[in-house]
């Protein structure tokens, strides 16, 4: 199936039109020392259990732990799935926090390459912990209050923002833990969906929600419902938000990913429901649930940003005429191929890299 899918692409037409947002942040990825040996050598901490144990042994006294940046870049899951998705091919336009007047000079050679970019606050900033076994995100929000539908209607007048999803294959709304305020842009376009003569797919990631309320959750999860009327739906989780989404739709969690998936699109009654935990993905439509392994590595350079090339990946499939089932293997070598080279790959390449793993009958490689 995924030498299929890569023939597909390759004989497909690589142009689209995408809408991308809402977020931006300055991204400072850091090693954490576990031990100093002399002024430039340092060992890290590989794993977030070294780290846990570090500050449990601290509870009641302190601790000194060092951070070594590694490199400040662009970050947010809008920014890094947008990027996924122009070097697959996709024009971008994009909205969301990369500077205000001026966008940020880590944002600047992205804007460049967009079609059109609409900033409508400064960018928030993190601080990545990366681990081989996984990432902390440690983040400072407050720009994101500006990130709004009333502010976005200041920026672009009503009739112009429907005549640019009228020119759109795809929207993508990520990262809705961190806008507080993005119900109200999804009801805005709820309400320009309905007034446009071919919607674009909807594609929506919520990133991580565990800190907001079941009650903001499950509100979220209705407005998903009601825009599937109005569009074709998708939602994208990693494993632990499939777990947290399915325990508040339905009460309880279906340790089976497959049946998750299954579980949640028909609760919500929407066009997709994608999973896709660190060595895997699965998507549930209307006709069944597909799955596949992904090309793992225990060495990868990069994590930070993985999952976002995964969905860029995902659907720029979809957006090429790939088949659900066919699109979570683009996806799943889109993010293989990110976190072996610490960037998304081009069209040709993601391609390549698909042939690639079938030629080594699906191993390591």
């Amino acid at each position: 199936m995924l030498l299929k899918a890569a023939e597909k692409l390759e004989r497909s037409d690589p142009t689209a039109s995408a809408l991308v947002g809402f977020d931006g942040f300055l991204d400072t990825i850091i090693h954490l020392v576990e031990e100093r040996v002399d002024v430039t050598t340092y060992r890290r901490m590989e794993t977030m259990d070294q780290f846990a144990d570090r500050v449990a042994a601290a509870a009641g006294y302190s601790a000194n732990i060092e951070m070594v940046p590694q490199q400040v870049k662009l970050g947010g899951n809008g920014p890094i799935m947008a990027d996924g998705l122009r070097h697959m091919g996709c024009g971008i336009t994009y909205v969301g926090a990369l500077g205000e007047p001026i966008i940020h000079p880590v944002f600047q050679q992205m804007a460049e390459r967009c079609e059109r970019v609409i900033s409508l606050a400064e960018p928030a900033q993190t601080e990545a912990l990366e681990f081989v076994d996984g990432k902390l995100l440690m983040g400072k929000m407050q720009t994101l209050e500006q990130v709004n539908w009333e502010n976005l209607l200041t920026h672009v007048p009503e009739r112009e923002l429907l005549s640019v999803l009228n020119r759109m294959d795809l929207v993508a709304c990520v990262n809705w833990t961190m806008l507080p305020a993005m119900n109200s842009i999804l009801h805005g376009l709820y309400e320009l969906l309905g007034r446009c003569d071919t919607a674009p797919l909807l594609f929506v990631d919520l990133a991580d929600p565990r800190k907001r309320t079941r009650d903001d959750i499950r509100g979220v999860l209705d407005i998903l419902s009601d825009m599937q009327g109005r569009t074709r739906v998708i939602l994208g989780m990693n494993e632990h938000e499939s777990a947290q989404v399915e325990h508040i739709l339905l009460g309880e969690t279906d340790m089976d990913i497959r049946n998750r998936a299954i579980r949640i699109r028909s609760a919500m009654d929407i066009d997709m429901a994608v999973i896709h935990p660190l060595r895997s993905a699965c998507v549930a439509d209307e006709y069944g649930v597909y799955a596949i392994e992904g090309p793992y590595t225990a060495t990868p350079r990069l994590t930070t940003g993985a999952g976002d090339t995964f969905n860029a990946g995902f659907c720029r499939g979809l957006l090429s005429g790939l088949a659900p089932e066919e699109a979570i293997g683009s996806g799943v070598c889109a993010s293989g191929f990110y976190v072996r080279h610490a960037r998304p790959p081009r069209y040709e390449e993601l391609i390549a890299f698909m042939r690639d793993w079938c030629a080594v009958e699906c191993g390591t490689i």
